[in-house]
């Protein structure tokens, strides 16, 4: 049989992963992949934890929890999410000092 040629896989192990810088589409750093959750139905990860950097990181409690449909690409390098993910994170601090109630609908 031969081989199979022109097919490249990139393939990142937990550690490479677990410490990916994360910016947005337009260049905004976001801050660092801290932990992911994993689907056992389908093997595949679900969400990403992000924590965030600088004074987000103080405020915020919690990772930021990104959706696998936000990451626009991840690489060696870095892991690139949609420029939304930044309002969310604005949003979420906002909310975290109380400068916005939750919004019912």
């Amino acid at each position: 049989m031969g081989a199979i040629v022109g097919i490249s896989m990139a393939v990142l192990d937990d550690k490479s992963l677990l410490k990916l810088p994360v910016f947005t589409k337009s260049g905004t750093r976001l801050g660092k992949v801290v932990g992911f959750d994993f689907d056992v139905e389908t093997h595949g990860i679900m969400r990403y934890r992000v924590r965030p950097k600088g004074l987000a990181a103080s405020v915020l409690k919690h990772p930021m929890l990104i959706a696998r449909e936000q990451v626009l690409s991840v690489d060696a390098e870095r892991m690139v999410v949609d420029d939304n993910v930044a309002k969310e994170m604005e949003l979420a601090k906002a909310k975290a000092i109380g400068l916005v109630g939750d919004v019912k609908a």
